[in-house]
């Protein structure tokens, strides 16, 4: 048990705002590993945030788990939650149409059908807000 309250309460939320678990999952998975080396302890709530995605998102335990380790990198990048990089990563918007130029449904031109891969270029505005240079060199 740690020393003070304090110190488990900073323990609780920083495994709930790591694996999105609610409070008292989180305080349960810290008391029940509190004896385990650090190493253990973060495997294990690496396996209950993989079994959450399982259940939240429906997919199997090899994706789960690359999801998972994607969206700690991007809270950890973004200064964010877990919860909130979650919400961003299972956004429609941010899914991936177009694999061989990697454009997500947000990038969707209103004057296209879609992707520029259909005729090499596009004329719509918001194609040319995610161009790199060599793109927009390129296009005009």
């Amino acid at each position: 048990m740690p020393k003070t309250n304090r110190r488990l309460t900073r323990a609780v939320i920083e495994r709930r705002d790591s694996t999105g678990e609610t409070y008292t999952q989180a305080r349960e998975g810290v008391l029940a590993t509190l004896t385990l080396p650090e190493t253990e302890r973060q495997a294990h709530a690496f396996r209950a945030a993989v079994a959450l995605r399982m259940a939240h998102a429906g997919e199997d335990a090899d994706r789960a788990a690359t999801s998972v380790e994607e969206l700690q990198d991007l809270a950890q990048c973004n200064g964010w939650s877990f919860a909130d990089a979650q919400v961003e990563y299972d956004s429609p918007l941010n899914q991936v149409m177009c694999e061989k130029r990697g454009w997500t449904n947000g990038m969707v031109c209103p004057e296209c059908p879609g992707c520029g891969c259909y005729n090499g270029q596009c004329s719509g505005w918001r194609h040319n807000e995610f161009m790199s240079d060599d793109e927009r060199r390129a296009s005009d």
